[in-house]
């Protein structure tokens, strides 16, 4: 199965909402989500890769991709299938010569930062902020549905889009035609996150991206 069937919708965790990253990654693949990113900035290394040993034993159980925000370190320890970069991250390029065939996302906000990360060996990009995000403060300005159809249109790999979709926009940004979408609140803010996570896996069903 090529990486974009899993990645329809790509759901990413964030210890913000009142649920561990363990209770949402299982909740969002219960609901049938395929991919589930680790994303975490305060916890220690230990921790780190204590709760992404964890994570990963729940993405085998269901036959999911796992992968860790920035840390290839933690990415490699735990046996995760792909690590995320962004911008200020380590370059792709070395994480690529560090990793070898490991998954390898990279964050571009621009067609430059796209064709550049596609040069040194990325997978696939995740393009945004599509829209204004509240969960990462330097996401930049946002790119909108013109900015995310020129970064389509300028790689080959598959292009996820990220940043601030949700249920109400959900189907716009699928409209693009990129692979899929990523979210983080949409999901993890609700009281009843596997709820969520199916009724949003549903409108990418209904467009089209979920066999």
């Amino acid at each position: 199965m090529r990486i974009e069937e899993y990645m329809r919708l790509y759901f990413i965790t964030d210890s913000g909402f009142g649920f561990t990253h363990e209770e949402l990654a299982e909740m969002a693949l219960k609901a049938g989500i395929r991919t589930i990113q680790f994303r975490e900035k305060k916890m220690s290394t230990r921790r780190m890769y204590e709760t992404a040993k964890r994570i990963r034993k729940l993405t085998e159980e269901y036959d999911a991709l796992f992968i860790v925000n920035d840390r290839l370190d933690i990415a490699l320890a735990s046996h995760a299938d792909g690590v995320h970069v962004g911008q200020d991250d380590l370059p792709a390029k070395a994480v690529r010569e560090v990793a070898g065939d490991i998954i390898m996302g990279v964050s571009a906000r621009n067609v430059e930062e796209a064709v550049e990360a596609e040069r040194n060996g990325a997978d696939y990009i995740g393009a945004g902020p599509v829209f204004t995000t509240s969960t990462k403060e330097d996401a930049g300005e946002d790119i909108q549905a013109k900015g995310l159809s020129k970064i389509l249109r300028a790689v080959r790999i598959p292009v996820i889009a990220i940043g601030g979709i949700n249920h109400s926009n959900a189907a716009s940004v699928l409209e693009t035609g990129c692979a899929g979408i990523a979210v983080i609140s949409a999901i993890a803010s609700s009281d009843n996150p596997e709820k969520k996570a199916r009724e949003l896996l549903e409108i990418v069903r209904r467009h089209g991206k979920w066999n």
